[in-house]
């Protein structure tokens, strides 16, 4: 929102001599014009819901996140059941105490499903109403505004959009699709764009996550990131979606496929993201985002394999742009 200049002159207005000074010296009587304020990226944090406890409770005690996707729901011995990843319940009691935790703090919650392994629901459940079904329980057992469809295999493209498209009608919920960067000159999988295209064709208000981590360098890796979000938002605009629906995820530290996100490499995507006042920056994960393992080559899930401190790269993602 522009400020407004702060004049009371009415039109028609004069001052006696003033006028014509003026006149002469308009560039130094004109009131100044503030430049529009640029909007902070809002920033998510993926949790690993397998971990007890997940450290939401720590992270909004001691870093400036507040908002955290729980990563991952997935079907339940193979039924259209919601469970999280290695079988914890949706009730949780240790669960329910973090998320309390995060709204005490002012936090909010998002439902993420499906992710790099695990058996989807997606694939298990057989209608969309089901699909919806199951995703609701998991919404209502957390009190999450938004449920998050990470897919990284195969899906039927149009339950997963129909299913959508219902809990959105019917509920309200926000809609995230979280899908893997081919490299950065394709910007995403065709199958991913293929589902961002049926669930728009529906009607469904929709962000577009990027996942900026595990694809080919191009070049220096920051340039692959960049390079990768520009191709995304290019998909986008063809779709008629602009950088508002465009959402960037970062995987902090060591990626699996060997390349390294510094925290430099944060501070550039987040750069990005403000300057395209795109919908959000997210970061997994909550557990890498720790300097407890320097030097280490391989990726694990408790550490980035930097030398950091706690929360240095939610940090760096939350901080203004210069």
């Amino acid at each position: 929102m522009r400020h407004p200049s702060g004049s009371s002159r009415r039109p028609g207005a004069t001052s006696g001599p003033l006028v014509a000074v003026c006149v002469l010296l308009l560039a130094a009587c004109a009131s100044p014009t503030p430049a529009e304020p640029r909007a902070h990226t809002p920033v998510e944090s993926y949790v690993d819901v397998s971990f007890q406890p997940t450290g939401m409770a720590d992270a909004v005690r001691n870093s400036p996140v507040r908002r955290f996707a729980l990563a991952f729901l997935l079907a339940h011995d193979g039924r259209c059941e919601p469970v999280w990843g290695a079988g914890r319940p949706l009730s949780d009691p240790g669960l329910a105490a973090e998320i309390a935790a995060v709204r005490a703090a002012g936090g909010e919650i998002t439902v993420a499903t499906g992710g790099a392994v695990g058996d989807y629901l997606e694939s298990r459940c057989a209608s969309a109403a089901d699909l919806a079904t199951a995703y609701t329980a998991a919404l209502d057992a957390t009190g999450a505004d938004g449920i998050d469809v990470d897919i990284e295999t195969g899906v039927p493209t149009g339950l997963v959009a129909d299913a959508l498209a219902r809990l959105q009608r019917e509920r309200g919920t926000g809609v995230t699709l979280t899908l893997p960067v081919a490299d950065a000159g394709q910007g995403l999988e065709e199958s991913g764009l293929r589902l961002v295209r049926a669930v728009a064709e529906r009607g469904t208000n929709l962000t577009v996550n990027a996942m900026l981590m595990n694809f080919p360098v191009s070049g220096t890796w920051r340039g692959s990131l960049l390079g990768a979000a520009d191709a995304v938002a290019a998909q986008l605009t063809g779709l008629g979606l602009g950088h508002d629906r465009l959402a960037l995820t970062i995987m902090a530290g060591r990626n699996d496929t060997g390349v390294t996100t510094t925290v430099d490499d944060a501070r550039a995507v987040r750069d990005y993201a403000d300057a395209h006042r795109i919908a959000f920056l997210g970061l997994w994960s909550l557990a890498r985002d720790d300097g407890g393992c320097p030097g280490r080559p391989q990726a694990v899930a408790t550490c980035s394999g930097l030398a950091q401190a706690p929360y240095d790269f939610v940090r760096t993602l939350t901080e203004e742009s210069a």
